[in-house]
């Protein structure tokens, strides 16, 4: 619970450091990208910039958690199958052990 607390105060920080540094900017600048140039403020630019890093980051980390997750979902089950053949395995070795000691 702590940690997220301190995740989402960092996020709030980082947005309002960048909010303070695009407020300071508001030089109009061109943009050039693949298609076409663009004349913006430089402070959206930033803001454009910096939220659409943001997202691709939180996307490519979700991706990695589910993935993550999935993978130990399968590990799990592949651990219970063979714990419930290693018991079962036991089980007919302590029997056949009764049965020749009789």
């Amino acid at each position: 619970m702590m940690k997220l607390v301190i995740s989402i105060l960092l996020i709030i920080l980082i947005f309002a450091i960048s909010i303070t540094i695009g407020s300071a900017n508001n030089q109009i600048v061109t943009f050039n990208y693949l298609i076409a140039k663009t004349e913006v403020r430089l402070s959206v630019l930033l803001a454009i910039l910096f939220g659409s890093g943001f997202l691709v980051g939180w996307i490519l980390t979700g991706i990695y958690f589910l993935k993550s997750k999935f993978q130990h979902s399968s590990t799990k089950r592949k651990l219970n199958k063979l714990q419930k053949r290693y018991d079962e395995d036991i089980s007919n070795h302590q029997k056949m052990n009764l049965t020749n000691t009789n």
